[in-house]
């Protein structure tokens, strides 16, 4: 059987860390998924920043799930030495902050290029990268974002097995939605490398991100599969449930234009948090520890 833990990607309610810290506690959670703090992302932190994070942190008893990283979200034509430095400089910012675990991407593909061009570029960039963590004791989880090389199980598949086992996953039941992926699908044939699960939903019929449940993801039966893995795993709130500071940098398409009279559109960033948090808790209620 599995522990899980909850987390959450609280930027999302928040900018400032210290309002991130006290949205955490008011919906009693322990861990946190960092992204942005004081509205810069982890990846661009200096060293001084992160030590100062994890002080707040620590005082406020919230630990650090994952740090919620940018890398492998360029272009896979642009240079790889930016990406090598990001990777050493977060792997120094992941023992500051006392994980061990860091999110990733695998590359935008160039424009008229195919998924085929590209599998060798991809597949050495990333093994490069996790070389690198690895000097560092940190293990680096590949996310299934839309719109990047590994967005569909196939590829996220080939990605795994290429790479000998050294690369984990996260899997993200509202990316693959979006994709025309079935999640729970996908969850069968990859769960040996799934260490990590996004808490997202979709609503396939109008491709609305709603809360866990509430859509098409199969998040309860992707739970009830995790649950046969045992041992202690995340998961992780990334609500989406507003158009929250930030959001147009970190997503090609951000989904359709809502207004306040749609179903599960809330008032501000900790509201949305707040009811997204609720609902996995509802969801996940025989497996949370």
């Amino acid at each position: 059987m599995t522990r899980f833990f909850l987390s959450g990607i609280a930027d999302e309610a928040a900018v400032e860390l210290d309002r991130q810290i006290a949205v955490l506690k008011q919906n009693d959670m322990r861990y946190v998924e960092l992204r942005q703090i004081d509205g810069k992302n982890i990846g661009s932190l200096t060293d001084g920043e992160a030590r100062s994070a994890a002080a707040k942190l620590s005082d406020s008893g919230i630990g650090v799930s994952c740090l919620g990283s940018p890398l492998g979200k360029t272009r896979l034509d642009e240079p790889f030495e930016p990406v090598a430095e990001m990777v050493k400089r977060l792997c120094g910012h992941a023992r500051t902050l006392d994980t061990t675990l860091i999110r990733i991407f695998s590359f935008y593909l160039p424009q008229g290029q195919s998924a085929a061009d590209c599998r060798g570029e991809v597949v050495d960039r990333l093994g490069r990268m996790l070389d690198l963590a690895a000097q560092e004791g940190v293990t680096l989880l590949h996310e299934n974002e839309k719109d990047i090389y590994g967005d569909t199980l196939e590829r996220c598949l080939d990605l795994f097995e290429a790479l000998d086992g050294k690369l984990k996953g996260i899997l993200d039941p509202a990316n693959f939605l979006q994709v025309g992926t079935d999640p729970l699908a996908a969850m069968r044939q990859l769960l040996p490398w799934i260490e990590y699960v996004h808490i997202k939903d979709v609503r396939l019929k109008d491709r609305r991100v709603v809360p866990a449940g509430a859509g098409d993801g199969q998040i309860a039966d992707i739970l009830a599969l995790m649950n046969g893995k045992g041992g202690d795993r995340f998961l992780s709130v990334e609500p989406h449930l507003t158009l929250f500071a930030g959001r147009e940098k970190l997503e090609k398409d951000s989904g359709p234009v809502l207004s306040a009279s749609d179903e599960f559109v809330f008032a501000d960033g900790p509201a949305a948090f707040a009811a997204a948090v609720a609902a996995i808790r509802q969801l996940a209620a025989p497996y949370l520890a």
